[in-house]
């Protein structure tokens, strides 16, 4: 009897550790989105232009110093990138990964646009890249 009540209590408790678990990693990545954002608009208000596109996970000339280690993929599987004239967008940033994927994006969609994938400023490239236009 004892083990069938723990079985019962484990199939719910496992289900809203989940989810918050997915909320919790979707307010992290709507955080480093903004923090990036905020570190490329003091670039451009500092030199009057926006840096260069750069690969995936390789800081942008003159980013050096002013994003974080995970920028650069350190201790993650996910890949930031810094987006100028590039996928459909002027200026932007974008992630992809193992980790990421529309349930979580749809979440950071809702903390920084309109919770929809397909439209706004925050939108699903495909291939699982998802990109936050700011210009």
């Amino acid at each position: 009897m004892v083990v069938v009540i723990i079985g019962l209590l484990a199939s719910f408790a496992i289900p809203a550790f989940m989810k918050v678990r997915q909320q919790s990693y979707a307010s992290s990545i709507a955080n480093n989105f903004r923090v990036y954002r905020a570190e490329f608009e003091m670039f451009v208000m500092e030199f009057g232009y926006w840096p260069d596109d750069a690969n995936p996970s390789e800081v942008p000339d003159g980013m050096e110093g002013r994003l974080n280690r995970f920028w650069e993929g350190f201790e993650t599987e996910d890949e930031w990138d810094w987006e100028r004239n590039a996928v459909n967008v002027s200026v932007g940033i974008s992630l992809q990964g193992g980790r990421t994927s529309d349930g979580v994006m749809t979440r950071v969609d809702e903390i920084l646009d309109d919770g929809d994938l397909a439209s706004g400023s925050f939108f699903a490239n495909g291939s699982g890249r998802y990109t936050w236009e700011i210009e």
